[in-house]
């Protein structure tokens, strides 16, 4: 049994939850309330708040609402990772999206409006799961399945790019985004001078990414369209210039569809 399951025996659950709607988050956290082995250590206004909340308070549990304006609930549940990713447990007013939920190995998922016996029973498989002492398992589980290009596929366009920056989660706004790209197997986006780690593959943010914002130049960068203030080169070769100063040389499979979308 591991440290963190001995913890567990002489502490409450400690729980997180998020949700945009203040209703639905009082609402929530007034049922776990009535669970004496339950304790509320956050509530979250939306994704990026619970990703901060999660790192802070590193709780044994969080509750996400799928739908959230900043980062959905899938998406707070992929940055997620290491020996301490808590316990996941989606709530949602659709059940299409309870099989989206086991698709990803979430422990449990609860439907809105919420039920006393129902949010009981996922209490009853977090604490199990807790001190079974493999949550960490199980939160592989859940990446590999987050980064299946099925799954991605059906998620909305990403309205902000979310970005690790120390030990915090940046949105950053698209337009402000040139260049996404990979280096030494790690995916990079640059912004203001600064490079900050993507929890995405290029290929996922070919299809998560607003349609006509950014091109694939090769196979190794995504440039921003309207980033781009001029582009030239000999023949056969494609320079981009981005705003920022850096310049990228479009590869000659691609060069022909970048200057279709230049046009």
């Amino acid at each position: 049994m591991s440290a963190r399951s001995d913890d567990r025996e002489n502490r409450p659950l400690r729980v997180v939850i998020a949700d945009d709607e203040p209703r639905a988050r009082q609402f929530l956290e007034k049922l776990l309330g009535e669970h004496e082995g339950v304790e509320v250590v956050g509530s979250a206004r939306g994704g990026a708040e619970a990703l901060q909340m999660i790192s802070d308070l590193k709780p044994d549990a969080v509750f996400l609402d799928i739908h959230m304006p900043d980062l959905s609930g899938l998406e707070v549940a992929r940055h997620l990772r290491g020996a301490e990713a808590p316990v996941v447990v989606f709530v949602t007013a659709y059940d299409k999206y309870a099989v989206e939920a086991f698709e990803v190995a979430a422990l449990d998922y609860v439907l809105k409006p919420l039920r006393r016996e129902r949010l009981a029973e996922a209490l009853r498989r977090i604490a199990a799961e807790v001190r079974s002492g493999h949550p960490a398992a199980r939160a592989q589980e859940m990446h590999a399945a987050l980064d299946s290009p099925a799954l991605a596929s059906q998620q909305p366009p990403l309205r902000r790019l979310p970005v690790r920056h120390r030990r915090e989660v940046k949105l950053l706004d698209l337009d402000q985004v040139p260049l996404i790209f990979s280096r030494d197997r790690l995916v990079l986006a640059r912004c203001d001078q600064h490079e900050y780690l993507v929890d995405y593959t290029l290929q996922e943010l070919e299809q998560r990414l607003p349609e006509g914002q950014f091109v694939r130049v090769h196979r190794a960068a995504l440039v921003n369209v309207d980033a781009i203030e001029s582009y030239g080169g000999e023949e056969g070769v494609l320079v981009l210039k981005l705003r920022d100063g850096t310049r990228v040389e479009a590869s000659e499979r691609r060069a022909a569809e970048v200057r279709r979308r230049l046009r």
